[in-house]
Formats: structure tokens, C-alpha cells, sequence
């Protein structure tokens, strides 16, 4: 499989991400339950070992599912075909995203701030 390390690296993000949620998930539970993340060996909290077997877990059991390697070499070569834009392209696009939102930003503020005024004359004027 050519995709292998790039498989591996997207499993290894995903374990992280899981044990980062399983460790935020543990340390909620026991507030809740009126108890502090105690130290194991006075030095490693409960939720760090909690999250640390979780992301290991969560790692094994995606290697070795067969749909989630398959699923995820076809990702790969279908991003491997894509073409990307060119740096100068990328920022021409970035310069008329930022352009037009700034001339909008601008029409919408100055409408706003004629609808104030004109609010305000009508509304708060003794007639």
C-alpha cells in the first residue's frame, strides 16, 4: 500500500484527538461526581491514562478495520489528483475575497449609518 505512512499519520491525529475528548470526558465526570483527578504513582492523573488507553484503542482498532484503511488510500489518491491552485493564483483569489468583503463590509456600514440618522431625525424629534 504506497499511502501506508500517510494512513498511519491520519490515524495517529485521529487517537490524539479521541484521547484529548476522552480526557476532557474524565475530568468532567469527576467533578461531577464530586471527585478530583487523582495522581497514579504521584505523578500521572487518572484522566491522562484514561485518554492515553483510549487513543491506543481507538489507533489498533483503525488499523485494523479493513473499510477505514481502504477508505482513507482512496482519500489520499483521490487528493493526489487534484490540482491545486498556483501561488499566485491563490493569492489573486485572496485579494478579491479581501477586496469584496471590504467594499461590502463598507456599503452595508454606511447604510446602516444613514438608517440611524434618518431613524433617530423621525423618531426621537418632538413635532
Amino acid at each position: 500500500m504506497p499511502n501506508q505512512r500517510f494512513i498511519v499519520l491520519a490515524f495517529v491525529i485521529c487517537s490524539i484527538m479521541v484521547g484529548l475528548v476522552l480526557r476532557s470526558a474524565s475530568v468532567a465526570v469527576m467533578l461531577g461526581l464530586g471527585r478530583a483527578d487523582t495522581l497514579l504513582g504521584g505523578a500521572v492523573p487518572l484522566s491522562a491514562l484514561i485518554a492515553l488507553a483510549g487513543g491506543v484503542v481507538c489507533f489498533f482498532i483503525l488499523l485494523k478495520n479493513t473499510v477505514a484503511v481502504r477508505f482513507s488510500d482512496e482519500a489520499i489518491g483521490e487528493l493526489a489528483k487534484v490540482t491545486w491552485p498556483s501561488r499566485e493564483e491563490t493569492i489573486n483569489s485572496s485579494l478579491v475575497v479581501v477586496a469584496t468583503s471590504v467594499i461590502f463590509s463598507g456599503s452595508l456600514a454606511l447604510f446602516d449609518f444613514v438608517w440611524a440618522r434618518a431613524t433617530n431625525f423621525f423618531l426621537f424629534t418632538a413635532g
